[in-house]
């Protein structure tokens, strides 16, 4: 089981087998090593072979006989066109390592921004202020997380026109562990739901595991296509719409006015909730409203992020929405994880409160624009483009006009030289292939970066 690079244990078991099944020196039928023979085999837990089982099975190359193990799939000539249009075991492959990348790797295709760029001296202030404070912070908290963090979200998203009180604000361990509170509070196994096409990663995960139906929405720069969106929305009557409108992962694009106006008549027409993920919400320059604050909370569940763009290990999130959702999602929180973090919200309210929090966004947004200036001069140098307009965003989606150009071949190239970028069919909600890649400006300062990009393309290396 050679690989280029350092990769998860997973996703090694993964490519093993699935080349063994793709070179057919394991036949259809053929039964796989039982779970501990192959731990014992590969020297790895039986947690790790049946993870990577299960990921074969989500892949069409193993299936479960019950009571009798794993076996090749009897594959069918759709799932042959997939896997002829999209490389999907080296997809799971290239997932596992934007997840796990090596020490020393360089990360263009990562998603957040470079370590130096955090306040990590606020963060410090704030762990010693509230040291020596004398408040309780031992306990659990409140179930629905502190309460002056939550005045303080009230007041903010108040300015932004966004209706919330403080009661039907919750807390949440990340805006991860809200999306996932909303899918399980609001879809059951076998509903349909919308998504961004491309999409956020993790939300695209989360949808799979909980076994609903995902449909994409192909995007414009302006935001989805809105024409499509309505033609979903009478094909498929899905019961939400989960949509990123603002500094989108992975393009960097943001809904214009016109079509945030027409997501939401169109949601209200087919009865569609809408679930709106708004993590950079911080660094939107046009102070454009969001649809929450559109909508004024009636069909939007609305989910942010405190933490992310000033100091990401806090690891705080929020939901909210109108009062009986607020109430439903409160009730997942509390039987499923208890409580979030009263230390983590503690510390992130003092940060919010030291007076430098508009001066800290100001300066991520301006590095964020020179950095984005910055990638796309040397983008165009090399004959490749961007795919939205500029914007305060860590994100670029790019593509290149050369023949027969391959984003998943891309990125296998290069692993091999400690560069993890990403593909855009790794954003899409079946894994379909993409002629794009999602770049970020504010991790793509190394020139070996854009020495790779140039051999890419045929051209020779330059210091930028």
């Amino acid at each position: 089981m050679n690989s280029p690079r350092k990769t998860s244990r997973i996703g090694q078991l993964v490519q093993h087998f699935s080349q063994l099944i793709d070179q057919a020196e394991l036949a259809q039928g053929a039964r796989l090593p039982s779970i501990r023979a192959a731990a014992k085999a590969f020297e790895v837990s039986t947690f790790t072979v049946v993870q990577a089982y299960d990921r074969l099975v989500a892949l069409g190359y193993v299936e479960v006989r019950k009571g009798a193990g794993f076996f090749v799939a009897r594959t069918s000539p759709s799932l042959e066109q997939q896997r002829s249009t999209a490389p999907l075991a080296d997809v799971y492959w290239l997932l596992d390592d934007g997840f796990h990348p090596a020490a020393d790797a360089l990360q263009p295709g990562g998603g957040g921004v470079p370590e130096s760029w955090l306040d990590e001296a606020g963060l410090h202030l704030a762990l010693r202020s509230l040291g020596r404070g004398s408040g309780r912070i031992a306990d659990y908290g409140e179930p629905r997380g502190v309460l002056a963090l939550r005045q303080w979200l009230q007041r903010h998203l108040g300015e932004r026109g966004v209706p919330a009180q403080s009661e039907h604000i919750v807390l949440t361990h990340g805006a991860s562990q809200a999306l996932n509170m909303v899918i399980n509070t609001l879809l059951q196994p076998g509903d349909c739901v919308l998504v961004d096409d491309p999409g956020y990663i993790n939300l695209l995960a989360n949808l799979r595991d909980h076994k609903v139906k995902i449909v994409g929405v192909p995007w414009t720069p302006q935001g989805p296509d809105v024409a499509k969106l309505d033609e979903l929305l009478v094909r498929h009557r899905p019961k939400a719409f989960f949509t990123n409108p603002w500094l989108q992962n992975p393009t960097g694009a943001s809904y214009s006015p016109a079509v945030a106006h027409r997501v939401l008549q169109l949601a209200d027409t087919h009865d569609c909730w809408i679930v709106e993920d708004d993590v950079h919400g911080q660094l939107a320059q046009n102070h454009q409203p969001p649809l929450a604050a559109l909508d004024n909370l009636q069909r939007v569940i609305y989910i942010g992020s405190l933490s992310k763009d000033m100091a990401p290990s806090l690891r705080v999130g929020f939901v909210t929405a109108e009062p009986a959702v607020a109430e439903a999602l409160l009730h997942y929180k509390m039987t499923t994880g208890l409580y979030s973090s009263q230390l983590c919200e503690q510390l992130t309210l003092q940060m919010l409160n030291d007076g430098n929090q508009r001066k800290r966004y100001q300066k991520l947004r301006d590095r964020l624009l020179q950095a984005q200036v910055f990638a796309r001069q040397q983008l165009q140098r090399i004959g490749w483009h961007c795919w939205a307009p500029i914007a305060p965003a860590p994100y670029l989606w790019i593509g290149s006009d050369q023949d027969g150009f391959d984003p998943v071949a891309l990125t296998r190239a290069g692993l091999k030289q400690n560069i993890l970028l990403s593909p855009g069919c790794i954003f899409r909600p079946d894994l379909e292939a993409a002629p794009w890649l999602r770049f970020n400006a504010a991790l793509s300062e190394d020139p070996a970066v854009w020495c790779f990009l140039a051999e890419s393309q045929g051209l020779k290396p330059s210091t930028p």
